[in-house]
């Protein structure tokens, strides 16, 4: 039997990348993956889509060129676009591959179980079943669990991966579709809304709640809704799917609503949200707690109930983002290593890959957490920006909350080219108790897109300077 300081089971964005922190810590590690490293982002989500992404809004670009050109006689191939989109995947795949060999974390192919402790308590016993059922015993003092989530499946959805699709196998799709319906209009409907918009399909969104990116700064729900509509996306909120069909003969798939109405399209993208998956782990024999979803309950520094087990990533509390996973794994890791550190989501940025892109951090009005505190709201628009103005990129703003009495940054929320890099910005300021007059003292270069960060913050005072109406009030 193999003995280890720690044993990962899950090699996504929390997985390996605790698996290095604890080989960089001075820690043996293993680590047990049954597919591909780099989990749903790398493989199924982050990084395939922002390829998509990136060639639609090159596509925009050719669409409606910028100033003093014109484009004539351009094709589009969009399975060489799927093809180059796989080329990606493969070589941050392989880089993580390497990075795992060069820091000597032992790689076992196969699905992970804890299937008992040591017999003096001191250590845990893994198993790794590979595919063709060759078990191999792993003995670890520690283990960090960190098997992320999937695409949720509703059986009256009927999801045949072919026309009524979820998220993974819409990124396999070699041909764009003539029509698309997608059921749910959160983050990764609205991405695939804009990808696929782009590049031709007619895009129907149906969607339970009353707004789309219901989650989001309602600001930023109402201009991405109308840059929707500008490009004839249908949408339709408030409204219950009952099931989904596939049409006789592999033509699509039909939509029935609650309220009788029935649509139909050549495909389906069902994104409704995410299965954890905590299933089959021999965490319930242990008595690590989870609710009902199968969450695992952690403390502050990630680890279980059950002393030396640790969890990470989309299977404890917290956003399922890949990042905020990574940071996880980081945390766990240190822990064992003696480096005892506490996680803290409240500097917490993510983006959103629209055209143009969204970008938040920290608080934003309608949040909880801003209930009862006297703050401003600094606002600033890309048009008011050489920069943007430079670029032909003067659609969008940014959005800074500010405690009224501090001056100290609360949250940034924004849409406009290059948004998630302004928002990084802040984050750094938020995370060292930045104020406004931080921002200000700080010298941005001329002319960026980076302008906007300052304008924002000293809109919240007053004392914006490119702007003839300043905010100083808090909005109503």
């Amino acid at each position: 039997m193999d003995n280890f300081d720690v044993c990962i089971v899950g090699g996504g964005p929390a997985g390996y990348v605790s698996a290095l922190k604890c080989a960089i810590n001075g820690l043996s590690a293993a680590i047990i993956e049954k597919e591909k490293f780099g989990g749903t982002c790398l493989n199924r989500g982050c990084i395939p889509t922002k390829v998509i992404y990136s060639k639609a809004k090159y596509l925009s670009k050719l669409k409606n060129p910028e100033y003093g050109f014109s484009v004539d006689g351009f094709s589009v191939n969009y399975n060489d676009i799927i093809d180059y989109k796989e080329k990606v995947v493969s070589t941050l795949v392989g880089g993580v591959e390497k990075l795992l060999k060069a820091r000597n974390v032992r790689v076992f192919n196969g699905t992970g179980k804890i299937t008992g402790k040591n017999n003096d308590n001191s250590g845990f016993i893994l198993t790794s079943t590979s595919e063709d059922g060759l078990k191999t015993e792993i003995y670890a003092n520690n283990v960090i669990i960190s098997t992320g989530s999937s695409p949720l499946m509703i059986p009256s959805f009927n999801i045949d991966h072919k026309n009524i699709m979820t998220s993974d196998e819409i990124l396999k799709v070699r041909e764009i579709p003539g029509s698309l319906i997608i059921i749910g209009a959160g983050v990764i409907g609205c991405e695939f809304a804009n990808i696929f918009s782009e590049f031709g399909a007619g895009i129907k969104m149906i969607e339970l709640l009353p707004s789309i990116l219901s989650t989001e700064d309602k600001d930023i729900s109402k201009f991405v809704q109308k840059n929707f509509k500008s490009r004839n996306i249908d949408i339709m909120t408030s409204v219950e799917v009952e099931s989904i069909e596939p049409v006789e003969g592999n033509k699509g798939a039909a939509v029935y609503l609650k309220t009788g109405e029935k649509f139909t399209a050549d495909k389906v993208l069902v994104s409704i949200g995410r299965k954890l998956n905590t299933d089959g782990l021999g965490l319930e024999e242990l008595a690590v707690k989870m609710d009902k979803r199968g969450k695992i309950e952690v403390d502050s520094h990630n680890e279980t109930a059950v002393k030396g087990i640790y969890a990470c990533g989309d299977i404890i509390n917290g956003p399922m983002l890949a990042h905020k996973a990574s940071y996880d794994g980081i945390i766990a890791a240190d822990n064992i290593a003696g480096i005892v550190k506490e996680k803290d989501y409240s500097v917490l940025p993510w983006s959103i890959y629209t055209n143009p892109p969204i970008g938040t951090v920290g608080l934003k009005e309608g949040d909880k957490g801003l209930e009862g505190l006297d703050y401003n709201v600094g606002r600033f628009s890309y048009a008011a920006n050489g920069m943007a103005l430079a670029m032909e990129e003067s659609e969008g703003f940014l959005k800074v909350i500010v405690d009224k009495k501090s001056k100290r940054i609360l949250g940034a929320t924004g849409s406009g080219a290059d948004i998630p890099e302004l928002i990084a910005e802040i984050t750094s300021y938020m995370h060292f108790g930045g104020t406004v007059f931080d921002i200000e003292a700080t010298i941005h270069s001329h002319p960026t897109l980076s302008e906007i960060v300052p304008e924002s913050a000293l809109d919240s005072i007053g004392e914006a300077i490119h702007k003839v109406n300043p905010r100083t009030a808090k909005k109503n």
